[in-house]
């Protein structure tokens, strides 16, 4: 069997293993949905929020894990150039300021709508703040003071873009990480060339181009494996 056929089953394998587990553990929710809808309308919309937002941390670890790390495509897809672009230029970040505020309205608007109609939008609304949660942590990650307050994901988002790309998918969690075991060596050490790199901030000139000298340099050329 060709080696491409091999890999093409694993990752095959790796998608039907991910999905079976999130299944398995969403089915009981519909069931605990309608007894709580029985008997208090809080835990029924605090539920539906609550589902909706771990459906989104599913898809963003899947979406991480297979799609900008996919590795059965073109090499020239682009949306797995973009994702290593962000590898070897940390610190730019595509999502804007006013971009945020729009996110931030809409989920703020899903989530009243959700409390006047009292009804399933509420799994929007959570799916929604998910995804908000998800950019500005990203956004978080990539600033040093966030090791403060998020220590396990700030080092799990560090392995992943310079040591370990093919683990530490989860961006907002940790848990599927440690359900599927994509959890970094635990004696992983990250030295402080990796840690330079990670933060440093890439210069522009007036017309907004890029002028840092690591603008087209691979993280295997910056000796990121010590």
């Amino acid at each position: 069997m060709k080696p491409s056929s091999i890999f093409k089953k694993l990752q095959a394998h790796q998608h039907i293993k991910c999905f079976t587990v999130f299944f398995l553990m969403l089915a009981p929710v519909p069931y605990l949905i309608v007894k709580c809808n029985r008997f208090s309308n809080s835990a029924f919309l605090s539920l539906l929020f609550f589902t909706g937002w771990f459906i989104w941390t599913f898809a963003e670890y899947v979406l991480h894990r297979f799609w900008n790390h996919a590795k059965d495509v073109d090499k020239n897809n682009s949306i797995v150039q973009r994702h290593h672009h962000h590898h070897t230029h940390p610190t730019e970040i595509s999502i804007s300021a006013t971009q945020r505020i729009i996110m931030m309205f809409i989920v703020c608007s899903l989530v009243g709508l959700s409390l006047w109609l009292n009804s399933y939008v509420m799994i929007l609304a959570g799916m929604g703040t998910g995804i908000f949660w998800f950019f500005q942590m990203h956004y978080f990650l990539h600033q040093k003071w966030a090791k403060k307050i998020f220590p396990v994901l700030v080092r799990y988002h560090v392995v992943h873009h310079c040591k370990e790309p093919d683990t530490c998918f989860g961006i907002t969690t940790s848990w599927w990480d440690r359900i599927f075991g994509t959890t970094p060596h635990k004696d992983k050490k990250i030295s402080e060339k990796v840690i330079a790199f990670y933060y440093k901030k890439e210069k522009t000139t007036g017309n907004g181009f890029l002028v840092s000298s690591m603008i087209d340099e691979k993280l295997n050329h910056v000796g990121l494996g010590e």
